[in-house]
């Protein structure tokens, strides 16, 4: 059985560039069992539009929710990409145990993590298996699920909803240093989220062109330009932004509504 930090050096393993980028929150709270010591199989996933994107030059961001999010990841590995996980929600107060497979506590949370952990469980298996050149460039994993959540807002619910930042992607400058020069959003909506479009622009203004692929319809991925969102290169955004959200002790985004006191 692989402990936690075994797990997460498979998916940021020390010699990939992009591994200071993925985030250690979900698998500091993963235990997955027995599934992550033998190849798994996972939803073959069409990917025939992504011929016209040149591996080498394109950065890709996946945002989809939960579980479809992983199974993305996975199936880019073999066009020659590196699942980098951007998951910083904490899963819940009570969810992983030694099984073959996580089984999560998804009631009473506002994002319910269950698939998206259990997808990493049988990713890390597949994982083990590929060997990519440390190069690889990058596909980014979102749950597009990580803001709405499903909406239970509620003294005692743990409310595990969180957002990412332009600080948890590589700057524009670096991403052009490793020869990318094209970055492509896979998702199920027509325009970016609030938060990544903050992330977009900032790439599409140094000269990074941006594509978007909806999953939901059978067109070919388009060039986009992303809309300035409100807030956009403020320096009270970031505070404004997670006022509301709860952070967690140990890192991440989660925490219990509290329940109001009487007077």
């Amino acid at each position: 059985m692989m402990t936690p930090e075994e797990i997460y050096k498979v998916w940021a393993p020390e010699s990939s560039i992009w591994s200071p980028w993925a985030t250690p929150v979900l698998f500091a709270r993963l235990t997955c069992g027995s599934v992550t010591d033998r190849p798994g199989e996972m939803p073959q996933v069409n990917l025939d539009w992504l011929g016209g994107f040149e591996c080498e030059s394109t950065v890709v961001v996946v945002d989809l929710p939960g579980r479809q999010s992983v199974e993305m990841g996975i199936a880019l590995t073999r066009r020659g990409y590196w699942p980098v996980p951007l998951y910083n929600g904490v899963p819940g107060t009570g969810e992983s145990a030694n099984l073959s497979i996580v089984v999560a506590n998804a009631s009473g949370v506002t994002v319910d993590m269950t698939g998206l952990m259990n997808a990493v469980c049988e990713g890390t298996g597949i994982l083990k298996g590929l060997s990519l050149p440390p190069h690889a460039p990058p596909a980014f994993l979102l749950d597009t699920d990580r803001v709405l959540g499903n909406r239970v807002m509620a003294e005692g619910v743990f409310d595990n909803r969180w957002m990412i930042f332009p600080q948890n992607f590589p700057s524009a400058k670096f991403l052009l240093s490793r020869g990318i020069r094209h970055a492509l959003l896979i998702s199920r909506w027509p325009d970016p989220r609030k938060d990544l479009a903050h992330v977009l622009l900032r790439w599409q203004e140094a000269g990074i062109k941006t594509y978007a692929k909806n999953v939901a319809d059978d067109q070919q991925a388009s060039e986009i330009r992303v809309a300035p969102p409100s807030g956009f290169r403020r320096a009270w955004y970031r505070a404004l932004a997670i006022a509301g959200f709860h952070r967690n002790s140990t890192g991440g985004f989660g925490g219990i509504i509290p329940f109001t006191t009487g007077g």
